[in-house]
């Protein structure tokens, strides 16, 4: 999903990452952030399941080549 050298302290430089490898679009993108600023918190509840779990997927990716760098 995340480019193999991607890592990033940044929801919205995750979210881009997975917008250019076509897994998300950038509507997609504008709902997670808008979701992201309202509630404070990161929401998938208004995206797809499917779009929701690569999102999971790639947050706990992500989170896991930061803490064995």
């Amino acid at each position: 999903m995340l480019d193999k050298d991607f890592t990033s302290n940044r929801y919205s430089a995750i979210l881009g990452n997975l917008k250019d490898n076509n897994y998300l679009t950038q509507s997609d993108v504008d709902v997670l952030l808008k979701d992201l600023v309202a509630n404070n918190s990161v929401m998938l509840t208004n995206v797809g399941d499917e779009k929701a779990e690569i999102v999971r997927r790639a947050l706990f990716a992500n989170n896991n080549r930061k803490n064995y760098r």
